[in-house]
């Protein structure tokens, strides 16, 4: 999972989510940093031109199609991907900014109301602020910035000191707290870091097919010892400081 920084702008159809992305993307990005971003859509829409190239190729069987640009480049994959993976495919960022996912409960958020009912529906505690396309007479919760998309500055600056790497989203128990919704708002409230979930600890991480599994610290002690006591045994590698072991299973593994 990448360790960009991340932010949903979460609201209904038609709010206007959009152009906050718009508006947030570029005052990053005019900071210097590297953003990415991802769209989520109910709508069964076209990802490819009928017709092109890599549209004939996905229609004649192809699962995985990529195209190659001197400037650019594009991947069509025909499988749902989940969130992780998808910013994982993203490349090194420094923000990633999604648009919609409203219930993912492991990122920071940004509300785009509507009406003022809204806001309380959309809140689950990850929630950094509110912001209006015009100007609305809408009533926050407790201390929730309220602000307009002209002080896209601020906005920007509250996703700066807010937002932090996504959660894993396993609610395993590892971090000390019951699910990653509450990590979440602790690491809101201050009283927790990022590095309290599982894929951020330092220490021992296993991905199996590209998912992260949670081990207990005990588990993780033995697995760590057991490699670790491995490859000391061989020539030229007597203190390694990181240890990556990948490998695919074989017919003969069953």
């Amino acid at each position: 999972m990448t360790s960009a920084r991340a932010v949903a702008v979460v609201g209904y159809k038609d709010s206007g989510k959009t152009r906050v992305v718009e508006a947030l993307v570029r005052e990053l990005t005019g900071r210097g940093y590297r953003v990415g971003t991802v769209k989520h859509t109910a709508e069964d829409i076209l990802l490819d031109t009928p017709g092109k190239d890599t549209w004939r190729h996905r229609e004649a069987g192809s699962v995985a199609t990529a195209i190659l640009h001197g400037k650019s480049s594009a991947l069509f994959i025909d499988r749902y991907l989940s969130v992780d993976e998808a910013v994982s495919r993203l490349g090194s960022l420094d923000y990633v900014v999604l648009e919609g996912f409203k219930s993912l409960e492991t990122m920071a958020k940004i509300i785009v109301p509507l009406e003022s009912e809204e806001i309380q529906n959309l809140s689950n505690g990850l929630e950094i602020a509110v912001a209006l396309l015009d100007e609305r007479d809408l009533k926050t919760q407790g201390s929730l910035p309220l602000m307009s998309l002209d002080d896209t500055t601020k906005l920007a600056d509250i996703v700066e000191e807010k937002a932090f790497p996504m959660l894993a989203g396993l609610d395993c128990h590892g971090c000390g707290y019951e699910t990653c919704l509450e990590l979440g708002r602790a690491i809101l409230a201050g009283e927790a870091k990022t590095e309290r979930c599982v894929e951020y600890a330092p220490g021992f991480t296993l991905r199996v097919d590209g998912e992260v599994v949670a081990l207990g610290p005990f588990v993780q002690d033995v697995t760590r010892n057991v490699v670790l006591g491995l490859v000391k045994s061989f020539k030229g590698v007597e203190s390694p400081s990181k240890v990556e072991l990948e490998f695919e299973r074989g017919e003969e593994d069953g």
